[in-house]
């Protein structure tokens, strides 16, 4: 009996396996059409790649809501002096009409002096499934990565009532 099982799950599992190589392929494809429109750059291209409702979280800023908005800010970033994005997939899934893409990324700030910087980041994007099939990007956000990592918090205070003045226990 418990052969029959396994074998009736073969099928299902190649066709999970499968799922996942196709997801994986249109983020990496998604990621490519991203890099294009930044590091081209071209920043109206950044329109067809948000949805029409999507909101991008990006750390220190306000949100930006809509892909007109969206494009304003990469366009800025741009200006500002903003270069050879990245994206390194760390984790992808989907329910089938979201997607959802932790990466890895690194941008490097060149200023007026010709001095680069490096600054590494992580990002959070949620695809939703188009009505013939792409994925466009709903919600995005971004964090700096910082080298240097907080020291972990003191177990024996993690609890202690919290100061809203100073954000102090």
């Amino acid at each position: 009996m418990n052969h029959w099982v396994a074998v009736a799950m073969v099928p299902l599992l190649v066709a999970t396996a499968a799922r996942a190589d196709d997801l994986r392929s249109a983020m990496e494809a998604a990621n490519a059409q991203f890099l294009s429109a930044f590091n081209t750059p071209n920043p109206p291209a950044f329109l067809s790649l948000y949805t029409a409702d999507a909101v991008l979280y990006f750390e220190g800023s306000p949100p930006a809501p809509g892909a007109e908005a969206i494009k304003r800010f990469w366009e800025q970033r741009i200006k500002l002096g903003v270069r050879d994005h990245t994206f390194d997939i760390v984790e992808t899934g989907s329910d089938g009409r979201y997607a959802w893409q932790l990466s890895r990324t690194t941008v490097t700030l060149v200023r007026d002096t010709g001095e680069k910087t490096l600054i590494p980041g992580d990002s959070v994007r949620i695809f939703e499934r188009q009505h013939d099939g792409t994925w466009k990007t709903k919600i995005h956000m971004w964090n700096r990565r910082s080298s240097q990592l907080p020291p972990a918090p003191d177990p024996t205070i993690a609890n202690a009532p919290l100061n809203h003045a100073t954000g102090e226990r």
